[in-house]
C-alpha cells in the first residue's frame, strides 16, 4: 500500500469516526440518518452527471449499484439501531472489527487477493482490538441489543466491501457512490415514513447540523474509500480503514465519558500494532 494511499484511508478513518460520533449524540436519531443520507444523494448527482457524460454508466455496472444500495439501506438502519441504546465505543468497535474479519476471508476466498504474513498479522490484530474493546460491555444493561445491532453492521460491512471491490473496476467511483446513496435513501423512505414520522420531523427541526455531519461525512468518506479501492487490497484498505475505532473510541471516552477500561486500552493498542503491520506489509 503506497503512501498516498494509507493517508487517505486515515483521513477516511477521521471523517467516519466523526460522522458516527455526531450519529451516537443524536442517539441515533433514524430520521436524522435517513435525512443525512438523502442529503449526500442530492450533493453527489450534479458530480455524477458531469462524469457520466465522460465516462457513462454501463449496464455491465447497475447489478453493482442495486446491491450496494440495498445492503447501504440495511447499513443505515442498523447503524441507527445500534446507537439507540449503544455506547459508540461499544458498537464502532464490533461493527467494524466484524467487517474487517468478514471481509478478509471473502477477499482471500472469493476475489483471489493474496495476504501476506504481515498483512495477515496486521488484520488478526486489528481484529483482535476491536474485539478485546467491544466483547467485555455487551453484557451490560442496555448494551445487549446494541451488540446485536453492530454484528449486523459488520455483516453489511462485509457485503458491501466485498462488492465494492469489484465495482470499482466497472463504475466510475462518483456514479457509483451517487447511485448507492439515491438507492439506499430510497429503499429506507417507505420504512422510515411509516415508522419514524416523528424522528423526522423533530431531526429536521433540531438536527440540522447532524444530518448536514451525516450525509457530507458519509458521503466524502465513501468517496475516499472506493478511489483507494482502484489502488490497493481491499483487506489491507479495509483494516487500514479501522484507525476510525481508535478515534470513535477515544471520542466516546473523553466527549461522552464513556468507561476507559484496560481491555479497551488493550485493544486501542491492539489495533495500533495492527496499522503498523499492514503498513509495512
Amino acid at each position: 500500500m503506497t503512501v498516498m494511499v494509507f493517508l487517505t484511508v486515515l483521513l477516511a478513518a477521521v471523517l467516519h469516526a466523526g460522522w458516527n460520533f455526531v450519529a451516537k449524540q443524536a442517539a441515533g436519531n433514524l430520521g436524522a440518518m435517513w435525512l443525512g443520507v438523502w442529503l449526500g444523494a442530492i450533493l453527489s448527482w450534479p458530480w455524477a452527471f458531469l462524469v457520466h457524460r465522460v465516462e457513462p454508466l454501463t449496464v455491465a455496472g447497475l447489478p453493482y449499484i442495486i446491491a450496494t444500495g440495498i445492503l447501504h439501506a440495511w447499513y443505515f438502519g442498523f447503524v441507527a439501531k445500534a446507537y439507540m441504546t449503544g455506547d459508540i465505543s461499544v458498537v464502532y468497535p464490533v461493527a467494524r472489527g466484524t467487517g474487517v474479519a468478514g471481509t478478509a476471508v471473502v477477499a482471500w476466498l472469493c476475489l483471489g487477493e493474496h495476504l501476506s504474513y504481515m498483512g495477515l498479522l496486521g488484520i488478526i490484530a486489528v481484529c483482535a482490538g476491536t474485539g478485546l474493546i467491544g466483547w467485555q460491555q455487551r453484557a451490560q444493561p442496555g448494551q445487549a441489543t446494541a451488540y446485536g445491532h453492530a454484528l449486523l453492521v459488520g455483516a453489511t460491512i462485509i457485503g458491501y466491501a466485498s462488492i465494492d471491490k469489484l465495482a470499482v473496476g466497472q463504475v466510475h467511483p462518483v456514479i457509483y457512490i451517487s447511485g448507492m446513496f439515491s438507492l439506499a435513501a430510497l429503499c429506507l423512505t417507505p420504512y422510515v415514513l411509516r415508522t419514524h414520522r416523528a424522528a423526522c420531523l423533530y431531526a429536521y427541526q433540531h438536527l440540522k447540523l447532524a444530518i448536514a455531519v451525516i450525509g457530507v461525512g458519509s458521503l466524502g468518506t465513501y468517496l475516499m474509500i472506493l478511489f483507494t479501492l482502484r489502488l490497493g487490497p481491499v483487506s489491507y484498505i479495509i483494516a487500514t480503514r479501522e484507525f476510525a475505532v481508535v478515534i470513535g473510541s477515544l471520542l466516546g471516552v473523553f466527549l461522552l465519558k464513556e468507561r476507559l477500561t484496560m481491555r479497551k486500552g488493550m485493544g486501542i493498542a491492539a489495533i495500533t500494532l495492527g496499522l503498523v503491520l499492514i503498513k509495512t506489509a
